[in-house]
């Protein structure tokens, strides 16, 4: 009797591991950490994503300057405004008419030129990478841009810049065309209105002579 109640458990125990094979050969190869070696071609595409990502990532993180990339790469990319939106119809649409005009600026005027544009993209980091506090329409992205225009403009020392430069500069951004809309004209009335007030009527009067 002991003797068939040995071989009764050693036939169980047999039976179990046999089972036990049998679902692990079943199993897809990731459960089994198996995987066959991918060709070279699909590996040097994965590379070149996951490389592109990361850029991707640290240009909207940390945009690069004297650059303007980050209005369509960043901004539109995650709201898709529309061509008149602020990330299009603005933010790229004035970064590169500066870039293309820096020549009418002095050395002065193009060192606040670039530090103004770096300004202006850091402002909208967050917005670009979809941070907590980040702004959740189109509407409410153009109200925020528009809100840091003055205090970049100020800060990057416009104020103190030759009158010259600041004439190329409501030339390169054509205030005429700014009419259309409130929240720009309101931004340019703010910096030379108020915020460079001490010099506002000296300036006009160089315009006058």
């Amino acid at each position: 009797m002991s003797f068939q109640w040995t071989l009764m458990k050693r036939s169980i125990a047999f039976a179990a591991v046999i089972s036990l094979l049998a679902f692990f050969v079943s199993l897809p190869a990731q459960y089994l950490h198996i995987s066959a070696s991918p060709p070279p071609s699909a590996l040097r595409q994965n590379i070149a994503v996951s490389h592109e990502a990361a850029t991707h990532s640290n240009g909207c993180i940390h945009p690069p300057p004297d650059n303007c990339s980050f209005y369509v790469d960043c901004l539109e990319q995650r709201y898709h405004c529309g061509p008149s939106g602020y990330p299009l119809g603005y933010g790229e649409k004035y970064c590169t008419k500066f870039q293309t005009h820096r020549a009418t600026l002095s050395a002065n005027g193009q060192t606040w030129m670039l530090a103004t544009m770096q300004c202006l993209q850091e402002a909208l980091v967050s917005d670009a990478i979809g941070a907590l506090n980040a702004t959740t329409s189109c509407a409410a992205l153009k109200d925020k841009a528009f809100a840091t225009h003055a205090n970049c403009y100020v800060s990057s020392g416009v104020c103190k810049l030759p009158f010259a430069d600041w004439h190329a500069i409501l030339e390169i951004v054509d205030v005429k065309t700014l009419s259309d809309s409130w929240d720009a004209s309101e931004a340019m009335d703010r910096v030379f209105g108020v915020l460079c007030t001490s010099r506002r009527a000296e300036y006009m009067n160089s315009r006058l002579s």
